[in-house]
């Protein structure tokens, strides 16, 4: 598993797992955020697409995700 600290979170890379709905070993990337208490944003990929995933993915994801927890208007 692989952690990576961002400026707003953590976003996090599960083992690889088989699922019985995909022919391919899948991984999650989850994105918690630093003040919401625990609850995140997750996805599910191909375990083959992020193999090289790294810091500057890690800080694309969060901010994408951020985008999609936050309410237009509230303050970070």
């Amino acid at each position: 598993m692989n952690t990576f600290s961002t400026k707003a979170g953590v976003v996090t890379l599960s083992k690889p797992y088989f699922t019985l709905m995909c022919d391919q070993q899948q991984i999650e990337v989850k994105y918690t955020p630093n003040n919401y208490h625990g609850w995140g944003i997750c996805k599910s990929f191909n375990a083959i697409k992020c193999s090289d995933f790294g810091q500057a993915d890690a800080e694309v994801f969060a901010l994408n995700a951020e985008s999609k927890l936050r309410i237009k208007g509230e303050a970070a």
